[in-house]
């Protein structure tokens, strides 16, 4: 599925990114960040903005655009990108894996994989979702020992989500390995 943004909602979502990479300003990253193939955080934060915008839209579903300064970050890490549970990972390449990290392992979060279409990326295609529990668990170690991908290939589709009532759908998230 493609989502395309109107203009107030691609300046909105880029304005949020903006302002979420000034307030990261002199905060060191991960390791598994170094390794010299990342975007500059003022690209980067942006897009991921721009794609938590559009699977909200695509879900019908609120998204907070939340933004704190980094000294605030422990008191606000648990808030997932769109509520009830969900993260939205985007991939710079559609045939990249998607991240998972053992942080959020346990908690009934479900990850969104999305491709912001370059070069202006006011396009989203959702490429599809994965409970982070399977995607540990069925996933390959990458970059550290806290974090894991899975394939695309392997994704759900994003319409079995938007057919779900959100709560109603983490009970059934066991049967997805099955």
């Amino acid at each position: 599925m493609i989502v395309t943004l109107e203009p107030w909602e691609y300046i909105h979502a880029h304005d949020i990114g903006i302002k979420r990479a000034v307030a990261n300003w002199n905060v060191r990253d991960k390791k598994s960040y170094t390794n010299g193939n990342n975007q500059p955080e003022i690209i980067a934060s942006p897009v991921a903005a721009i794609s938590e915008l559009a699977v909200a839209k695509a879900l019908n579903t609120y998204w907070g655009g939340h933004i704190w300064d980094n000294r605030d970050h422990a008191k606000y890490k648990a808030l997932p990108d769109l509520a009830p549970n969900i993260e939205v990972r985007r991939v710079r390449e559609k045939k990249n894996p998607v991240a998972v990290w053992k942080k959020d392992t346990g908690k009934g979060i479900i990850v969104v994989a999305t491709y912001p279409v370059p070069p202006e990326f006011r396009e989203v295609e959702i490429l599809g979702w994965v409970p982070v529990d399977i995607a540990w668990e069925k996933g390959e170690q990458r970059y550290s020992n806290d974090c894991h991908v899975f394939p695309i290939d392997r994704l759900k589709p994003i319409e079995l989500l938007m057919l779900k009532d959100l709560p109603e759908l983490t009970k059934e998230l066991i049967s997805y390995g099955n």
